[in-house]
């Protein structure tokens, strides 16, 4: 049995398809969703800032706490004031977390907790395991998990030369761009009056360290040439209390 085809009071077949008020009912919709998913993305990219500023001040926190409970930095085992962990020793997690050991007592394995002035503070476990040893982080937690940061890569803790000035630091590293930047400004401000937010990462407590190429311990500019936001860079905090 054949069905007669719809027509409409003109006598016309009735066409498919979509009316122009359709269209832009749907185009209206469309748009909600692609501006709801842009909060969220922003919004999510704003918590990953906010989250590394609260980390890094947290490590910031735990190592000078250390120094109230026993007269020393975490990972200073001469007590001279810096933490032994030197750029070149930094550089290693980087270039390959795996140097953070899964050690669950502190004293023992790879850069074991200060144990008097003679032990080793190169090692970038040091100042982890000093921390640990002193409970003001779970003993139980590996050092390789908790320096894991928001891109799923690592912080470290050290020291080095900026500017000629030893300097105690806090390095983040494998973060995009545009996380950098944003914690550049959380931290430093944006910058003189009158002028564009925080652009440089060769002033204030938060540098450049590495642009994915080169090192630059003193900071560097942020990356232009070439450069997209979602770019992996490192870059350091200056946490010591005389740093430049």
């Amino acid at each position: 049995m054949t069905h007669p085809i719809a027509v409409n009071p003109m006598g016309r077949p009735r066409q498919g398809g979509f009316t122009m008020v359709e269209l832009a009912i749907v185009l209206v919709i469309a748009g909600i969703i692609l501006v709801a998913a842009l909060k969220g993305t922003d919004m999510i990219n704003k918590a990953k800032i906010e989250r590394t500023v609260q980390d890094i001040r947290g490590i910031q926190t735990m190592v000078f706490e250390h120094e109230k409970r026993t007269g020393r930095l975490a990972g200073d085992c001469t007590g001279d004031g810096l933490i032994g962990v030197t750029a070149t020793d930094l550089q290693v997690v980087r270039l390959a977390g795996a140097a953070y050991d899964d050690n669950a007592d502190p004293t023992a394995g790879t850069g074991p907790a200060c144990v008097n002035t003679s032990t080793a503070e190169t090692n970038l476990n040091t100042p982890w395991k000093d921390l640990r040893k002193a409970n003001i982080i779970d003993p139980a937690r590996v050092n390789r998990q908790i320096t894991k940061n928001q891109t799923n890569n690592f912080y470290g803790v050290g020291s080095w030369q900026v500017n000629s000035v030893p300097t105690n630091v806090i390095t983040v590293y494998d973060i995009p761009l545009w996380m950098a930047k944003g914690i550049d400004v959380a931290v430093d401000g944006a910058g003189v009056a009158g002028a564009a937010p925080e652009t440089s990462g060769a002033t204030g407590r938060v540098r450049l360290l590495h642009d994915g190429t080169t090192s630059s311990p003193n900071g560097a500019n942020w990356p232009t040439a070439n450069a997209n936001d979602d770019q992996l860079v490192s870059i350091f905090f200056q946490f010591d209390r005389l740093a430049p």
